[in-house]
């Protein structure tokens, strides 16, 4: 009865590890857009543009200001309450957070902080960078409104910009 036993887990055994097919799977899904998180050379003042995804907003002397979620921020002369008008847009690829005060600029791209002179809207210009201010492997991304598989976002790779679509090999996130 014992030999019976182990000769029954044994052929157990080689089913559990028993090889499956490996081929890859491809899937269409959402791929990070990256830039490296050094890169301050696309930190500029552009013309106006639409609004599409909002975020923080902060009021100083005649100025709103208005953050675009991973892109920069919105400039609006508020001099004339009435008539708002979108004067410019700050390019400043990452940003979430900023704060204004006596015409410096403090803006991260979620890695660094960039400390811009914007006394000339038109033309700001970075004074410093504070490296490594924050910690970017906390930084959980997903693409946003989205269901389906997409490539991880690894802060290694470098700041993320956006989301493409692409055909994905193995994709190893999904959302649900």
């Amino acid at each position: 009865m014992r030999h019976w036993i182990i000769g029954i887990l044994s052929i157990a055994a080689m089913f559990l590890t028993a090889c499956t097919d490996t081929a890859d799977e491809v899937v269409e899904g959402k791929s990070p857009l990256y830039a490296s998180w050094d890169d301050i050379s696309n930190i500029k003042s552009e013309g106006p543009r639409a609004f599409t995804n909002a975020g923080k907003i902060v009021t100083a002397g005649a100025y709103i200001y208005v953050n675009e979620a991973k892109k920069g921020i919105h400039v609006i002369d508020n001099s004339d309450p009435a008539d708002p008008r979108n004067i410019a847009f700050w390019a400043i690829s990452g940003n979430s957070e900023f704060i204004i005060k006596d015409n410096v600029l403090y803006a991260d791209n979620g890695r660094h902080i960039f400390v811009i002179d914007i006394s000339s809207i038109q033309q700001i210009k970075v004074l410093e960078t504070l490296r490594d201010i924050y910690d970017p492997s906390t930084l959980e991304e997903f693409p946003p409104n989205y269901k389906g598989p997409f490539e991880c976002y690894t802060y290694t790779k470098g700041l993320l910009l956006g989301w493409e679509n692409k055909s994905i090999v193995n994709p190893l996130c999904r959302t649900i």
